[in-house]
This record gives structure tokens, C-alpha cells and sequence, in this order.
């Protein structure tokens, strides 16, 4: 008995095993598809997350498999080793220049052409990025990559305007641009021209495509010609038309007071332009009066209702310097004028204007002349001359004119040349001797060297540092000795620095046997002493005799006399309160000139004595 319930019990035992496995008590009351839907589901579920946990811990610290920038697989490398693989991909790629090909003509553009970069460590954090955002951003980013493979775009930097300079090369040669329609004004007459297309590259695609090049297999871009539509139409063109044709159908009168002048529609016509106006969306031409036209026939015209500004001017006399005050000038306003003629020449009818007058304001007015300080003579000096010779005395006038009311700034430099210019006929000098080669020759200014040297004592004098001074090359009796200055355009200048902190006036009076020269402006202080030396190295002329058969023998003429050589110096120190603020040594070294003496060779007739006839 006992043997048979133990067989018995063995024969059940399955059955409430079977009994376990029942749905719980709270989904039996599903239907059974819908506990079986819930159970697979959950299936799903949990086996998503055994994946997506076994996924996260093999991608920890790298980036996601799958996953790739532009064509270099990067997934389950570090950002370190997808910057590394990233940045050499790149620099393989693009070491062969890309062709570019516009029909028939080929161009080559290289990397460096353009600065092709990338910023490869960026790009790696991009893709390192590619599922771990959200969960359910990063499960679908994931599944992506793991099923289909994520691309992070390969994206290059380049020198914007280095590419554009390439594009701006193959435009040049094949580009041909549209016409915008337009209007035209000859006189009185007004034409249109028709606008016709263009024909020329897609600059943004071939930019895009031009780059994308330099990492992809095929190096070479072929680039279509496409249609150039031009900006301004017909249409656009047609208030532009109107309004030239209103502007140029009859003459403008313009009025200032009682004075009244016309201008015939011709001139008119002259100043009209055209330009686009960007009011809306779509471009149009425009009608306007240029204001530089305008200005250019009306301002003549109208001549006699203006009058010019006059800059203050300084005037010495006797030591004294004063100050010839400045004037307003008054003009016609030509850009107040242009804005009221754009209003009248649209009109069929009262055809009038009337000029609008401004104030011109001085260069210098009288203020600016106070402020700069010119009020006392700081040196002067004379030098004299024969007033035989008339072209000499002319060149002195006209370069002492020239010169008369140079202002120097404080710390500028004066040249005589920079500041004279060249010598010439048309500024009214005439030919009169001067030194050239150690020799006197009839030269245009001659005769410039006494403004020259007188200048340069007036500096002298006047404590200012001497820049640069060169003597003639031969002593010239009636100039100081070892202070004289010679100058030439092209050659020696004179040139002295204004050391002060006002600015100076250069003041020139002459007769018709002196010339004298003072600086005016605000007394620095200096005291000048000067030591002239003796002769040193004197050199005997040199004698050159002519035959002269016309003379007779034995009889010597001086045609040209000779000058000794010889060496002097002077030294000036110059001095303020007691203490030395420089001292100048100027040597002047002059070459003999050569003795020209005629000597006769005619022979003398002997005497003969007659005895008479017996």
C-alpha cells in the first residue's frame, strides 16, 4: 500500500510542476494573444537592455561602432586616434592639385592654393558624440550605426577669398556677363538698349564641388556653363526713361537775385546719369543729376555772385610782422543746386531755380595765423649786387617773390630747391651767367647764388641748425668770406631745420642793387659768435697763354683773369642763457681758376734808313 501511493505520487509530480507555470492571477484575465504579445515584448525589452549594456561597455571612452567622418571609419577609436587617422586622411587626399574644366580650358588649383584645412580633433568630438545624447536619441543613434553605419560629414576650411580669387580667374575667361538694359543721353536725345543674357559658372556649386575634390577619388571638376540673367529688364528701365526725356524737353533758367542765366537743354543732357536704385526688391534704373556736371558748366557760369576765401597772410615791414586778417568766400551750394534741379527738371512747366549760395571758410583764418606764433624778426640779412647786369637782377626779383612768405613748420625741414622748384622760362627767369664747372657761363636763373647765400647768413644769424650748405667752387669776392652758398636745381641745395616750437616766416625785400632776407616768428633765444679763419692752402692760378697774331709780338692781354685756390673755415657756436647748444664748422674749399692771357705774334716792322741821291 505504502509502495503504491509513493508510485502514485511519483506519477503526479509533473502535473503541479506544469501547475507553476501558470500566468498570474492578474493576467489571466487577458486574452491569450494579448499574454503572449506582453511576454515577447518583454522579452525584447529585456534583451535590448543585456544589448545596449554589453554596447555601452565595449564603447566606454571611444567612439561608437559604425560610425565614420566623411569616408574614414573611426568606431571604437579613441578621439585621439579618429583626430590622428582624420587629419592624415586629409593630408594624403589632397596632395595632388584638382583640375577644374570649363569646356575646352583647364585649370589646377593645390591645397595650399586655397589653405586647405580641417579641423580634424573637432570632427572626432562630433562623432564621439554619436549616441550619447538622450536614451532614446542614443538607442536609435546606435542601432543606427550598428545596422547602417552614421556618417559624420567630412567638412574642410579654406581661404575664402583665395578660392574666390580662382574663381574670379576662370570667370575672366569664360565668363560673359549680362547686359542690364539701360538709357542712354546724347543732347537731347534719349535711347534704351535691350538687356541680353549672360553665360557663366554656378560659383556656389563650383566652390562646393572644387572642395569636396581635394578628399574624393576623382581630382578633377568638370563645371557647366550656365544662364546669366541680367539684373535690370526693360521694364525696370521704364521711369528712368521717362524722367531723362521730362529733363532734357526744354532749357532750365536759374536766378540769384536780379541776375538770371539759362541753360539750354543740351547742357542739360550732360548732367544726367543713371545708377540702380535698391528701394525694392527687384533692381531699377534710376535718373539723377550728377552733381560734379552740374558744378562744372554752373559754377563758371554763375562766377560773378561768388567770391573766393582768402587765407590770413602775414605782411613784414621794418622788423614788424602783422597779420592780414582772413576772409569768408562765398559759392554756389552745388549740391543744394543738384537737389532742387532733380525737382525742376521733371517739370513740364516753371522751369526755374534758384542758386543757393554757402560759406567758404579760409585755409588759414585769422585765428589759426595768431596761434602760430609768428611775431618778431629772429634774424636778418643783406647782401648787394651790380645793377648793370638785367637778367641777373630779374632772376634775383622773380626767386625772391617765389620765396617771399614761405611758412616752415615746427621740426621741418626748408629746401630752397624743394621749396623754389626748378628754374624756368615759363615762371619768368631769364639767362644771365653763372658758375658751372668752374667756369662763367650764360645759364637760365643765373644768378640765383645771392638769394642762395643770403639765405644762408639770415640762417646763420639766426641760431637755426644748418642742414645743408655747399660753397661755390670758386671764391667769389663779394660774398662773406667762407659764407657763401651755392645752389642749382638737380645739384647743391640749401637746407636748415626749424629747431623751435613756433613756425616761421621766410620774408624777402630787393632794389635793383640788394637783396634781403628775414625770418620772422618767436624768438628762440639764441646768441650766435662766429670766428673766421685765415687762408689756408692757397694755390696759385694756372696760366694758359693764347697766340693772338692780331697783337704784336710781345704783348700780353689778360682775357680772362684767374682766381687763386685756397681753404677757409668758419665756426659758429651758438649759445642760449649761457649755455652752448651747437657748434658748426663750415669749410669752404675753392679751386683755382685758370688765367686765360692773349699774346701777340704779329711781327714788328724793322727800320729802315735811306740815303738821298746825290
Amino acid at each position: 500500500m505504502t509502495e503504491a501511493r509513493e508510485t502514485r505520487s511519483s506519477r503526479h509530480a509533473p502535473r503541479r510542476q506544469r501547475r507553476g507555470l501558470r500566468w498570474p492571477s492578474w493576467m489571466q484575465r487577458w486574452p491569450p494573444p494579448v499574454r503572449i504579445g506582453a511576454s515577447v515584448l518583454a522579452g525584447v525589452v529585456l534583451l535590448g537592455g543585456v544589448v545596449a549594456g554589453t554596447d555601452i561597455a565595449l564603447s566606454l571612452g571611444r567612439i561608437h561602432p559604425g560610425v565614420r567622418i566623411g569616408e574614414v571609419p573611426v568606431g571604437r577609436m579613441t578621439v585621439a586616434d579618429a583626430t590622428s587617422a582624420v587629419a592624415a586622411h586629409v593630408a594624403r587626399a589632397s596632395e595632388e592639385p584638382v583640375s577644374i574644366q570649363v569646356e575646352d580650358a583647364t585649370w589646377t588649383i593645390a591645397a595650399d592654393d586655397v589653405a586647405l584645412s580641417v579641423d580634424a580633433t573637432g570632427l572626432a568630438g562630433q562623432a564621439f558624440e554619436v549616441g550619447r545624447g538622450t536614451f532614446g536619441e542614443a538607442v536609435s543613434q546606435r542601432a543606427r550605426a550598428i545596422f547602417g553605419g552614421m556618417e559624420v560629414p567630412l567638412e574642410l576650411d579654406y581661404a575664402d577669398e583665395a578660392l574666390a580669387g580662382a574663381l574670379d580667374a576662370i570667370e575672366a575667361e569664360t565668363t560673359q556677363p549680362p547686359i542690364d538694359a539701360a538709357v542712354h543721353v546724347d543732347g537731347t536725345q534719349v535711347t534704351r538698349t535691350e538687356p541680353s543674357d549672360g553665360l557663366g559658372i554656378d560659383r556656389e556649386e563650383a566652390a562646393r564641388a572644387i572642395i569636396a575634390a581635394f578628399v574624393a577619388e576623382h581630382r578633377t571638376v568638370t563645371l557647366q556653363l550656365v544662364s546669366l540673367a541680367p539684373e535690370i529688364d526693360t521694364a525696370a528701365t521704364e521711369d528712368a526713361y521717362q524722367a531723362a526725356l521730362a529733363m532734357v524737353s526744354a532749357p532750365v533758367s536759374l536766378y540769384y537775385e536780379d541776375k538770371r542765366w539759362e541753360v539750354p537743354a543740351a547742357t542739360i543732357g550732360e548732367w544726367v546719369g543713371f545708377r540702380r536704385a535698391e528701394t525694392t526688391s527687384t533692381p531699377v534704373l534710376e535718373a539723377y543729376i550728377v552733381s560734379e556736371e552740374v558744378s562744372a558748366t554752373i559754377l563758371p557760369m554763375v562766377a560773378e555772385v561768388g567770391r573766393p576765401a582768402k587765407d590770413a597772410t602775414f605782411k613784414a615791414s621794418s622788423g614788424q610782422v602783422t597779420i592780414v586778417p582772413s576772409e569768408d568766400g562765398l559759392a554756389v551750394d552745388g549740391e543744394s543746386l543738384t537737389t532742387r534741379l532733380e525737382t525742376v527738371l521733371v517739370r513740364s512747366s516753371d522751369r526755374t531755380a534758384e542758386l543757393t549760395m554757402r560759406r567758404v571758410s579760409p585755409a588759414r583764418t585769422t585765428e589759426d595765423a595768431q596761434a602760430m606764433g609768428i611775431k618778431e624778426r629772429i634774424a636778418t640779412f643783406t647782401t648787394e649786387y651790380s645793377p648793370s647786369n638785367a637778367p641777373r637782377v630779374n632772376n634775383i626779383h622773380v626767386l625772391s617773390d617765389a620765396l617771399n612768405g614761405t611758412l616752415i613748420a615746427p621740426g621741418e625741414v626748408f629746401s630752397f630747391n624743394g621749396t623754389i622748384g626748378q628754374r624756368t622760362a615759363a615762371k619768368g627767369y631769364q639767362e644771365a651767367n653763372a658758375i658751372v664747372g668752374g667756369k662763367l657761363v650764360p645759364q637760365l636763373g643765373g644768378g640765383i647764388c645771392q638769394v642762395g647765400t643770403t639765405i644762408f647768413n639770415t640762417v646763420f644769424f639766426s641760431g637755426l641748425p644748418v642742414v645743408e650748405r655747399r660753397n661755390h667752387s670758386q671764391y667769389i669776392s663779394s660774398y662773406p668770406k667762407g659764407r657763401d652758398a651755392t645752389v642749382s636745381w638737380g645739384g647743391p641745395d640749401f637746407k636748415f631745420k626749424n629747431d623751435t616750437d613756433h613756425w616761421i616766416l621766410v620774408a624777402t625785400s630787393y632794389s635793383n642793387s640788394s637783396v634781403t632776407i628775414s625770418l620772422y616768428g618767436t624768438d628762440p633765444g639764441y646768441e650766435v659768435t662766429y670766428k673766421t679763419g685765415d687762408w689756408t692752402e692757397v694755390i696759385a692760378p694756372p696760366v694758359r697763354e693764347v697766340k693772338d697774331a692780331t697783337l704784336p709780338a710781345g704783348t700780353k692781354v689778360i682775357d680772362e683773369r684767374g682766381v687763386s685756390g685756397r681753404t677757409i673755415v668758419v665756426t659758429r657756436t651758438v649759445t642760449k642763457g649761457g649755455s652752448v647748444v651747437r657748434t658748426d664748422t663750415f669749410k669752404s674749399v675753392y679751386r683755382p681758376v685758370e688765367e686765360v692771357v692773349r699774346v701777340g705774334t704779329k711781327p714788328v716792322p724793322s727800320e729802315t734808313t735811306t740815303t738821298p741821291a746825290p
